[in-house]
């Protein structure tokens, strides 16, 4: 079984559709299948849809637990987003890293692709764990 398996997502993160493909120590890769409703007036993926899959990325890459009915929780302090490119297919998936880390902050780094591997947006981010 996957270590992550049973671990419980944020809700909003299940609403979108947003499902973990890799998740270990520092690093998640994230899939999420587009919907009409996940798209802008132009048929892309809308930038607040790119804009949360980064921010789950960023955020769930250094909240990860060997435990795995846990994960540690976090907040978004601070995100900054470029988006670069357009999605060709209906399928996005993004990978998260930890670029730093120290007692109670944290930086991450995401990118998001296409299925064909077209970069469509990165992102960077501060984070506090939250204490239980």
């Amino acid at each position: 079984m996957k270590p992550w398996a049973n671990k419980e997502m944020p809700p909003f993160n299940e609403h979108l559709g947003f499902v973990i493909e890799q998740w270990r120590e520092n690093h998640i890769k994230m899939s999420a299948e587009l919907k009409p409703e996940h798209l802008n007036r132009s048929g892309i993926p809308h930038g607040g849809y790119i804009s949360a899959l980064l921010d789950a990325a960023t955020a769930l890459s250094g909240a990860y637990s060997e435990d795995p009915l846990y994960y540690r929780k976090a907040l978004t302090l601070s995100l900054n987003i470029n988006y670069l490119g357009q999605a060709q297919s209906n399928k996005l998936y993004a990978i998260g890293k930890v670029t730093a880390s120290g007692r109670n902050i944290y930086y991450g780094a995401a990118e998001v692709y296409d299925a064909f591997d077209n970069i469509i947006a990165s992102g960077q981010g501060v984070f506090r764990y939250r204490k239980e």
